[in-house]
C-alpha cells in the first residue's frame, strides 16, 4: 500500500514539475504575430474571451497559461476594453500590463497642438522606446496609412495632439494607434458628413485644418482664417500660406523668410494652387471644426498685427495698406 501511495506521489510530483516548467517557459518566452495586428476588445468581454482572442491571433501561445498568469498577477478582472495594436515581440506579462493599463503605464508624453510627425518623433524618442527616425519612417510608410485606413501621404494630421501613456516595449504602430483612436474620438460622424456638404474629402478638411492651426495664434480667429482660405479656394486663388512652404524641414524654428516661400515643393501653396498633398501638422479639434464651419465673410487676405492677431481685408488695396501699417508679409 505504501508503495502504491509512493508511486502516486512521484507521479503527481512529475506532473507538477512539468506544469511549473511549462508555465515558466511560457512567461519567459516572447511571442510575435506574423504581421501587425489591430485587436478590438469590446466592453464586457471576459478575460477568458480576451485570452482566446489573443491566442487565435497568435499574439500569445496559450490562452490557458495567459489566463493563469493573469489570475496569479491579480489582473484577470481588470483587463481593459479598447483597440490595441500588437507588433513585434512581447512577453506575456507585457501584454497583461498593456491590457491592464492604469497604474502600470510607464511613459507619459504630451503632444502640443500643431506638432508635426518630426516633433512627435522627437518626443517619443525621449522615452527610449524607439528612435526619432524609426517613428518618422513608420509614420511616412504607405503600409502604415493603409493599416489605419487613412487616405493621405503619411500619418501627418491624424496623430491627435494630446497626453498619452505608453507601456514598455511599445512599437511605433502601437503608439500611433493611441493617437489615431483619440483622433476618431474627437471627430464625430457629423464631421465627415459636414465635409461632404462642403464638397471636400475628410483628409482635405484635415489638410486645411492643419494650415489654420499653423496660421492662427488665437482660437477665436480660426473660423475667420478658415473663411479666408475657403474664399480663396472658391476664387481659385493660391492659398499663399507661409507654413506650407517650409513643411518637411525637420527642426525648422526660425522666422519664415522671402526665400523660403520661393521653395519649389508640392506643399508650397505659393507655388501650387489648391490644397497641398496632405496635412502640414497635427491640428486640434478647434482647427478641424473651423475648417468645417468657417465664419461667413468676404475676406480674401489677412496680415499679422504682431500681437497674435490679424487684420483681415476684402480687397488687395486694403490688404496692401494693412501690410504697410504692420510692416509684415500677408496672405
Amino acid at each position: 500500500m505504501k508503495s502504491k501511495w509512493h508511486g502516486l506521489i512521484i507521479f503527481m510530483s512529475c506532473i507538477l514539475i512539468v506544469l511549473i516548467t511549462h508555465a515558466y517557459m511560457f512567461i519567459i518566452t516572447p511571442s510575435a504575430p506574423k504581421r501587425p495586428l489591430m485587436i478590438e476588445i469590446k466592453p464586457g468581454t471576459s478575460a477568458r474571451e480576451i485570452s482566446q482572442k489573443l491566442e487565435d491571433e497568435e499574439i500569445i501561445t496559450s490562452s490557458t497559461m495567459f489566463m493563469a498568469t493573469a489570475v496569479i498577477t491579480g489582473k484577470v478582472t481588470r483587463l481593459q476594453a479598447g483597440t490595441y495594436v500588437f507588433e513585434g515581440k512581447h512577453y506575456p506579462l507585457d501584454i497583461i500590463l498593456i491590457l491592464f493599463r492604469g497604474r502600470t503605464l510607464r511613459y507619459r508624453i504630451t503632444i502640443p497642438e500643431g506638432s508635426t510627425v518630426y516633433d512627435i518623433g522627437a518626443i517619443v524618442a525621449e522615452t527610449g522606446l524607439l528612435s526619432k527616425q524609426e517613428f518618422i519612417e513608420s509614420a511616412k510608410d504607405p503600409e502604415t496609412t493603409e493599416f489605419f485606413g487613412i487616405d493621405a501621404p503619411s500619418m501627418e494630421g491624424f496623430l491627435y495632439p494630446d497626453t498619452y501613456y505608453l507601456a514598455p516595449h511599445m512599437t511605433s504602430l502601437e503608439i500611433m494607434a493611441k493617437m489615431v483612436n483619440r483622433f476618431h474620438e474627437v471627430c464625430p460622424r457629423n464631421f465627415v458628413n459636414r465635409a461632404s456638404e462642403l464638397g471636400m474629402s475628410f483628409p482635405e478638411v484635415i489638410t486645411l485644418a492643419s494650415i489654420i492651426q499653423k496660421e492662427a495664434v488665437s482660437s477665436k480667429e480660426k473660423p475667420i482664417i478658415s473663411s479666408v482660405f475657403h474664399n480663396r479656394l472658391k476664387h481659385h486663388m493660391p492659398l499663399q500660406s507661409d507654413p506650407t512652404a517650409v513643411y518637411g524641414i525637420d527642426g525648422f524654428r526660425r522666422k519664415i523668410l522671402p526665400e523660403d516661400i520661393r521653395k519649389d515643393t508640392p506643399y508650397n501653396t505659393y507655388k501650387c494652387r489648391g490644397l497641398p498633398p496632405g496635412p502640414i501638422c497635427n491640428p486640434d479639434v478647434n482647427s478641424i471644426r473651423a475648417a468645417l464651419w468657417p465664419a461667413r465673410t468676404n475676406y480674401l487676405f489677412f496680415v499679422s498685427k504682431g500681437n497674435g492677431y490679424h487684420h483681415f481685408s476684402r480687397t488687395f488695396e486694403e490688404h496692401s495698406r494693412a501690410i504697410q501699417i504692420g510692416n509684415a508679409p500677408g496672405k
